[in-house]
């Protein structure tokens, strides 16, 4: 985002020198500025709307560097962590005689303003009143029926079923250079159900599983494993669409890999 912002002031190649530091351009530098001013408030304030903009800002920057490499390891991931998820909030109280991923998730930290006072013995009203802090793992909502309290989906929630997302989006735009390559020799263009893109799919079901969740949440009156119903969600609908289209074998194991060409025999 800072590098649209900074895009009409400066030049993408100019980059400005800290000496041992090194060389930062525009955006980076605005950027720095930007998340240590979000920080720097979050710490004094502990509001939940800059909580949620780190959030994102992590969920956003996990998606961009982490890449699924083909739908099998999407499928087992996405998989393993469902079960995961399951045991934790279901079962974990059986175990633990308490639900371990709620604790957890709601569970304050200390604010380092407050420790660094109390260390330093500071009497002032900022640091002494320090706000407990709950740490950026999740996003937050408020929540419309009980004032004060909040509704709360995981950043992995967010994070794992973005990675499958991410990685349909890749394989719709690598299969549209395929087909705009066929074109080019005369191949006839798919059909109406074949221009459907796995991306609107899978983004489509994430939408009805997030929907579903907090449906369910609100029925129970109960925590939720928001990937008990994101996984079906976004999976099962990506599968039985691959499956109908034809590119399931592929996708499943090397799905950026071109097809040999067949030889032409030039007479």
């Amino acid at each position: 985002m800072c590098q649209y912002l900074s895009r009409p002031c400066t030049s993408g190649t100019n980059k400005i020198s800290f000496g041992i530091c090194g060389r930062f351009t525009g955006a980076e530098l605005l950027s720095f500025s930007m998340a240590l001013t979000i920080v720097c408030v979050w710490i004094l304030t502990g509001h939940w709307l800059l909580m949620d903009a780190m959030g994102m800002g992590l969920c956003v920057a996990f998606i961009a560097f982490v890449r699924l490499p083909s739908l099998k390891v999407s499928t087992l991931l996405l998989t393993g962590l469902l079960v995961y998820d399951v045991f934790w909030v279901f079962f974990s109280s059986y175990i633990f005689n308490a639900n371990v991923m709620v604790k957890v998730a709601t569970r304050p930290a200390d604010n380092p303003v407050g420790v660094m006072a109390k260390k330093f013995h500071f009497t002032s009203g900022m640091a002494r009143d320090a706000p407990k802090l709950s740490l950026p793992g999740k996003l937050v909502f408020p929540s419309m029926h009980n004032v004060g309290h909040f509704s709360m989906l995981g950043l992995g929630d967010i994070v794992m079923p973005g990675l499958l997302l991410c990685f349909v989006l890749r394989y719709d735009a690598y299969k549209k250079s395929q087909l705009l390559h066929s074109a080019e020799t005369g191949v006839p263009p798919p059909n109406h159900f074949n221009r459907i893109t796995y991306f609107h799919c899978s983004l489509i079901g994430y939408f009805l599983g997030l929907l579903t969740a907090t449906l369910s949440s609100e029925f129970f009156k109960a925590a939720q494993p928001a990937l008990l119903y994101l996984v079906p969600f976004t999976l099962l609908p990506l599968l039985v669409m691959a499956y109908l289209k034809g590119d399931l074998r592929r996708m499943w194991d090397e799905p950026f890999i071109a097809p040999p060409q067949p030889k032409q025999l030039h007479v």
